[in-house]
């Protein structure tokens, strides 16, 4: 992994990480597991691989989009 993947803004399945607290440690739909960081409200540069995860019908954990 790179370091700009690192630094990007990764998306979560919102099933698997309902609620996570800062510096808890998360999954993102690429893999990459770190300590939460918050989320953004503000434009970021996204992780390419988590896109590529988004656009799919179905996660790698089985879950939805859309599921809550």
């Amino acid at each position: 992994m790179t370091a700009e993947i690192e630094r990007a803004a990764h998306a979560y399945c919102p099933v698997c990480n309902p609620d996570p607290g800062l510096g808890d440690p998360v999954t993102a739909l690429c893999g990459a597991t770190h300590p939460f960081w918050g989320r953004r409200e503000r434009p970021v540069t996204n992780c390419p691989a988590c896109e590529v995860v988004v656009a799919e019908t179905v996660y790698p954990c089985g879950h939805t989009g859309g599921e809550r």
